[in-house]
């Protein structure tokens, strides 16, 4: 049978090779310690119970009504044979007390006391006339504005002593005729807070918009005011009782008028004067109901008499407004 013999090159390879040994030694002694050193690992935990599961409600199943009267956080009931303190009853806490404002120095500001309630004032007469023969008084003024058929007007009254008043007024034939009043109003019997009797003059000028000559039943057939006019006359008022009571007047006066611009009519009557006078009777009744101290609406009727033949023997007057102090 024929040997094998060694190779060379495994016997090169054993003498420079150490022995196992020698390697397994080193290893040992780097590795061995970390492994030491790591702590046991614990076991894994048994697992915890399973809770047990939340039972859904059925279907049409009736609600514990005890679940809708608990809340959360409900003190749980004392145990038997303990002391409880019972709360005390709401008539037992004492009553609220409301606080002072404070000021901003600190201080407090004292509250005033409740003082009585204010007396009612009286209530106070109207004796504001402007078309009567009471007067408003040293230093009152009264003012006035009416409408009515033929004229309107405006007047006021201003007092210069308890007893004497000076008139200013307006009337219009809506345009068709303007006049300019001015008189005074003289309070001769005062009866009181009743009745009153004076005497009234004024004087006046009108200014017409048509001329006398294209003019034949116009303005002045309607109002029978002239060029210039004097009025005097006799006026009185009475008043019923109370504060808001309404106040009667009567008005009658001698109306004097003088034409500066007469016209001759007749066929052969020669040139006209310069100037023609003629005269007439105007009385006014009415009655000034008071709305509050110093305000009254008033409603006045009556009519003028006249005696000239290019003038209507009788026109009736009417007027509706309204007197207020000042």
């Amino acid at each position: 049978m024929a040997r094998v013999l060694p190779s060379p090159w495994t016997k090169l390879a054993g003498a420079f090779m150490p022995p196992v040994r020698f390697l397994l030694v080193p290893l040992a002694l780097v590795l061995g310690p970390p492994a030491w050193a790591q702590a046991p690992v614990a076991a894994p935990a048994a697992p915890a119970a399973a809770t047990p599961p939340v039972e859904a409600p059925r279907r049409n199943q009736a609600p514990d009504e005890a679940v809708w009267t608990e809340f959360p956080g409900r003190p749980s009931e004392p145990p038997p044979g303990a002391v409880t303190v019972p709360l005390p009853e709401v008539s037992d806490r004492p009553p609220l007390v409301p606080v002072e404002d404070v000021q901003p120095s600190g201080g407090k500001r004292p509250k005033p006391p409740p003082g009585p309630p204010a007396p009612t004032p009286a209530p106070v007469p109207n004796r504001v006339s402007l078309l009567g023969a009471r007067t408003v008084g040293a230093g009152g003024v009264a003012v006035g504005f009416s409408l009515g058929f033929p004229t309107l007007s405006a007047r006021a009254a201003v007092g210069v002593t308890s007893r004497f008043d000076v008139l200013l007024g307006f009337d219009s034939l809506y345009g068709l005729m303007n006049e300019a009043r001015l008189g005074w109003r003289w309070s001769v019997l005062d009866g009181g807070p009743r009745w009153s009797l004076g005497v009234v003059m004024e004087a006046s000028h009108a200014f017409f918009l048509r001329s006398a000559r294209a003019e034949e039943r116009g303005a002045r057939y309607v109002t029978g005011r002239r060029n210039w006019n004097v009025m005097p006359g006799l006026v009185g008022s009475f008043q019923f009782e109370g504060h808001r009571a309404k106040r009667m007047f009567v008005d009658t006066r001698y109306l004097l008028t003088v034409d500066t611009e007469p016209t001759q009519r007749t066929p052969l009557g020669g040139l006209p004067p310069d100037q023609v006078s003629a005269s007439a009777w105007t009385f006014r009744v009415g009655a000034e109901m008071p709305l509050s101290e110093r305000t009254s609406y008033f409603v006045s009727a009556g009519g003028d008499v006249r005696g000239r033949s290019v003038d209507a023997d009788f026109m009736p007057v009417v007027s509706v407004g309204i007197v207020t102090g000042l």
